[in-house]
């Protein structure tokens, strides 16, 4: 079995082509608040900002953010391999 190719919802796509870094990308796409994801994923704000703004954390924490958005784990780094998506 193949993998299918992993399909951004337009509205990610645009903001993505915008500037708009992939992870708020999707928060904002899923209309969730920073405050939100902290919660659910057991970050602090400024983590998740931080982790939104580009800066490197461990995979770890990118990871409890995609569950808190309800997305697959591996979910971001699928996505870093699409151009401008990084």
């Amino acid at each position: 079995m193949t993998a299918t190719p992993f399909a951004l919802p337009e509205a990610v796509v645009t903001a993505i082509s915008n500037g708009t870094p992939v992870i708020q990308a999707y928060r904002e796409h899923l209309g969730y608040s920073t405050e939100d994801i902290a919660v659910t994923s057991g970050l602090t704000v400024e983590e998740v900002e931080l982790i939104e703004s580009g800066h490197r954390f461990e995979n770890g924490y990118r990871n409890r953010i995609a569950r808190a958005l309800g997305l697959a784990e591996s979910i971001f780094d699928e996505i870093s391999s699409i151009p401008n998506a990084a």
